[in-house]
């Protein structure tokens, strides 16, 4: 069984506490995997997923693929200093994912790709505190629904995170996040958990 982890820190075991504590981590011991390439990185955004391709030297059973959240904060702090407008907020990383697709089609294996859960819960109010406008609600919505609609056309797996998410943002009794964004230890183990209801 091999096991090709691909994207950003929503897959990393740093944030955890615990040392292969991530999402990736666990997900690769639940399916046994005997072979496991992590190639998920802090900060990395969709382009660099591509970039990385070179640097796969497995043929994979299965792949996980987290990516966009990245793409999506950069792009919105761009748009809140009029650097870029907020349509390519969405339409930049969903183009570069079409591409990922692509690429993961030739595997011929079951691929789960992932939604960006969202950190406020879905209350516009906690957007500012996050640094960030209230356009970035439409430009988050809409990379989301991108990634479903990808997700269905190209027959992956899809782990909404943001609704598998919702209820656990940074300001809730009972957070699956630290540091406003990062997946705690909770967080990587409901991620991993659903990685491996959809791979079963």
């Amino acid at each position: 069984m091999n096991y090709l982890a691909l994207g950003d820190s929503i897959s990393i075991d740093e944030y955890t506490e615990v040392g292969s504590g991530g999402a990736a981590s666990q997900f690769s011991r639940l399916v046994g995997a005997t072979q496991f390439q992590d190639l998920t990185r802090d900060g990395r955004t969709t382009a660099g997923v591509l970039e990385a391709w070179s640097e796969i030297t497995l043929w994979p059973n299965a792949v996980t693929l987290t990516a966009g959240g990245n793409d999506f904060l950069q792009g919105s702090f761009q748009a809140l200093n009029s650097i870029t407008d907020w349509g390519r907020v969405a339409s930049e990383p969903l183009g570069n994912l079409e591409e990922v697709a692509a690429r993961l089609a030739d595997f011929a294996c079951p691929i789960i790709v992932n939604t960006i859960y969202d950190p406020t819960d879905g209350d516009d109010s906690r957007i500012a505190s996050f640094g960030m406008a209230t356009q970035a609600r439409s430009a988050f919505n809409t990379l989301n629904d991108g990634i479903r609609d990808l997700a269905r056309r190209h027959g992956f797996l899809l782990a909404d995170l943001e609704k598998l998410f919702h209820g656990h943002g940074a300001a809730s009794r009972k957070p699956w996040i630290v540091m406003q964004i990062e997946p705690n230890l909770a967080g990587a183990t409901a991620i991993a958990t659903e990685w491996h209801r959809l791979f079963q």
